[in-house]
């Protein structure tokens, strides 16, 4: 069965009228008439009652109608979606993040992209840094935002974001207003491995040692609920990106830190360096230009 058969047997139903329909296919006459006969001995039974010129659907036309109809629609939307996928309008993009991403530029970023792309459906993974550029080895995943340097050469496509500030998280202990090295440390820090990030970790422990403090990891945690929930625990306080603020969580309190520089939380968009789908280079760009 064509489907160019059941557009012709529509427009009949439609008109109830041979040549009104074969005006409105842009087609003769004949043909159509020929079409409808080859659709009603595929099919096996009469679809129309011809008498005295007039047309009538049979009760079989009249029920074979919705279903016509519906494959029809399908079919079309089949194909439209088809075309929009080979412009880039639509498509699945996986997307890997990690937490830090989370808060602010990955959430902004897709309320952009259901407003001016809705035919990208978006597939979100939370994955730390190095998962991320192993994902996008084995392609498993399109786009990453994750913790620059990543060491991958020229392999990677890469756009930073802005930095974001580091503060500190602390048990909340009704206080509130900065915080110095000198007193996180006091807490005791909660980190992330430094397998995870070691050119952050190492900065931030660094920036302890330059200013002669002293200070001791007393939990590793991947992520930074993890790593709230064992701050509002009293195990600890940590330091996260100043986004982290967006969260309200009991038990904790955020704070600035005083008395001395520390490192910001660098954040990039990556992807693979090679020929990308239409709808993953398309979403590229929407992220891209959005700072």
């Amino acid at each position: 069965m064509e489907l160019r058969h059941l557009r012709h047997f529509l427009a009949v139903a439609n008109e109830l009228h041979m040549g009104r329909a074969a005006r409105l296919l842009g087609m003769a006459q004949p043909p159509l008439s020929q079409s409808i006969a080859r659709l009603e001995k595929e099919l096996g039974v009469r679809l129309f009652d011809r008498a005295n010129r007039r047309l009538t659907l049979t009760q079989a036309g009249a029920i074979f109608i919705d279903e016509a109809r519906a494959s029809v629609l399908h079919a079309d939307a089949a194909l439209a979606a088809a075309r929009a996928a080979e412009r880039g309008m639509a498509g699945v993009v996986r997307i890997g993040f990690d937490s830090a991403a989370l808060y602010h530029p990955l959430p902004h970023r897709l309320a952009l992209l259901r407003r001016v792309l809705p035919g990208a459906q978006t597939k979100l993974f939370e994955l730390s840094t190095n998962d991320q550029l192993d994902a996008l080895q084995r392609g498993a995943i399109d786009i990453g935002f994750a913790h620059p340097p990543f060491g991958t050469g020229d392999r990677l496509d890469v756009h930073d974001l802005p930095a974001d500030n580091t503060i500190a998280v602390l048990p909340d202990d009704g206080r509130d207003g900065e915080v110095s090295l000198a007193e996180i440390a006091a807490f005791g820090l909660i980190l992330f491995p430094a397998a995870q990030g070691p050119v952050l970790h190492a900065r931030i422990m660094d920036s302890f040692m330059k200013a002669g403090i002293e200070v001791r990891i007393t939990q590793e945690a991947g992520r930074a609920l993890t790593m709230l929930s064992l701050v509002s625990a009293g195990l600890g306080a940590a330091l996260l990106p100043q986004s982290i603020r967006r969260l309200a969580f009991k038990g904790v309190r955020y704070a600035d830190i005083v008395g001395t520089p520390f490192p910001t939380w660098p954040l990039a968009m990556i992807a693979r360096r090679q020929p990308q789908p239409p709808v993953v280079r398309h979403v590229w760009r929407i992220f891209a230009e959005d700072g």
